[in-house]
């Protein structure tokens, strides 16, 4: 199995201290220093659009920001492999940024932007496009107006059978993550996948697998011929006032927590995630993704100290 770090470890969508440094190129360049420096040589990246719109073009997360800033995105890996990154293993889409207005809105954008995300793929050599399945439940209620949910899901396949269109064209393998938060929570995303005849494939996810309350195990053993990435998240939270459906999931109001720990400081049984990954026969990437620190620095060490001390390989 491979190992690649998340640069979803730099929160942009949440204010924080020095916040804005976080929108300057320097910043980036620093931080593949520190990824490198940490062990980590192959990268997610969030593709977030809503930067080609702020100018902000220091920020590395869209395919036009790469090209404003470097030229062409082949000329951006080649200046990340100049600066101990080798790879872009994975790109994640999170399409919650168009949930709002109508519907065609939603689905225009997020297929827009879908088949962008996958371009930028092939052009970067990533091999696996990850899409979150469907924007939080409390946004999708905002924008569903007379349609049901189902409908929702009905129109999300129809979308979805369109990317996978383009990643087959492009040579991508395409994924849906179901953070605990979607319609599709849990072990409900199995039979979602069904519709795709094993084309596309499941992101598992840890955290948000645990705090939707699956069985981890059993979805490796029940997925195991379509996992086609598997993200390493880690939670001590349990979801017991169905903050899954709140504005906010990820920050549980009336806790001084967020529902996310960095690796290795939660308490999921990652040690028994690897035997049951290995057992399935999974020899994919494992993205580190430590969702809670604003010290990116000291995440990526306990990241790098949580693989050396627990082995997984």
């Amino acid at each position: 199995m491979r190992e690649c770090f998340s640069t979803e470890v730099v929160d942009l969508d949440n204010q924080a201290p020095n916040r804005n440094k976080r929108e300057s190129k320097y910043f980036w360049d620093e931080l593949n220093h520190l990824m490198a420096a940490g062990g980590f040589h192959s990268i997610e990246v969030p593709y977030e659009p809503k930067w080609d719109f702020g100018g902000r073009s220091g920020i590395p997360r869209t395919k036009r920001s790469a090209e404003v800033k470097f030229g062409s995105v082949a000329a951006y890996t080649e200046y990340l492999k100049e600066n101990g990154i080798e790879s872009v293993e994975c790109i994640h889409l999170n399409p919650s940024l168009f949930a709002q207005g109508v519907l065609p809105m939603y689905f225009g954008a997020a297929g827009h932007y879908g088949e962008e995300a996958i371009e930028y793929a092939k052009e970067s050599g990533c091999k696996v496009v990850t899409l979150s399945v469907t924007p939080p439940y409390a946004k999708v209620k905002n924008i569903l107006g007379d349609c049901t949910e189902e409908e929702f899901l009905n129109q999300t396949e129809k979308m979805v059978q369109g990317l996978l269109a383009k990643a087959e064209e492009c040579g991508v393998t395409l994924c849906l993550k179901n953070e605990y938060w979607t319609l599709l929570r849990g072990e409900k995303i199995n039979a979602f996948l069904d519709r795709f005849d094993g084309k596309v494939k499941l992101d598992l996810d840890t955290a948000n697998l645990a705090v939707a309350g699956a069985d981890i195990l059993k979805m490796i053993e029940d997925n195991k011929n379509r996992i086609g990435v598997v993200h390493y998240t880690d939670t001590a939270f349990e979801d017991k006032n169905e903050t899954w459906k709140t504005a906010m999931p990820e920050f549980p109001a009336g806790q001084a927590t967020k529902v996310f720990t960095d690796i290795g400081e939660g308490k999921l049984d990652l040690d028994a995630v690897t035997e049951a990954l290995k057992k399935a026969g999974y020899d994919g990437a494992i993205v580190f993704n430590p969702r809670n620190s604003y010290d990116i620095s000291r995440s990526i060490l306990r990241t790098r100290h949580f693989i050396n001390s627990h082995n997984v390989r």
